[in-house]
């Protein structure tokens, strides 16, 4: 354990990023996204494109869908100001999520989400059961 203050404060700010907690990176974006929609969203690498379930099937994304999902998750980035006390991170977490609404930083975060295995998806194994049928009842 550190001797100091200083050299606590320090010592439990770094737990805090080896924990991946308080990092403000394109990639800790795209943990977040599939995070909260991991269940919904879908990345085929052959066809270069996004699927998300609209509830009853997994729809292709041209191009808005994911970006909407993203934008709202990064949205709610401003939540985690409310969840310390420190001034410090308070500011650093306010800059990330500005930083994260512009359409840079969404697109290098969904870029960074198609590499995540649980988000990707073969061609073949979708529609794998011919015979099943998708209806209202």
């Amino acid at each position: 354990m550190p001797d100091s203050i200083l050299d606590e404060s320090v010592y439990y700010r770094a737990l805090q990023f080896e924990r991946g907690e308080i990092q403000f990176t394109d990639a800790t974006n795209a943990q977040k996204l599939f995070a909260e929609y991991g269940k919904d969203i879908r990345y085929n690498a052959l066809w270069k494109k996004w699927l998300v379930w609209n509830g009853r099937y997994w729809k292709m994304d041209n191009g808005n869908l994911i970006f909407n999902k993203c934008l709202e998750m990064v949205r709610r980035i401003y939540h985690e100001i409310k969840k310390t006390a420190d001034y410090r991170e308070r500011l650093e977490i306010e800059k990330h999520a500005i930083q994260s609404e512009s359409s840079r930083r969404r697109k290098a975060a969904v870029e960074a989400a198609t590499w995540i295995p649980e988000l990707n998806i073969e061609t073949e194994d979708l529609d794998t059961d011919s015979f099943l049928l998708n209806v209202q009842n």
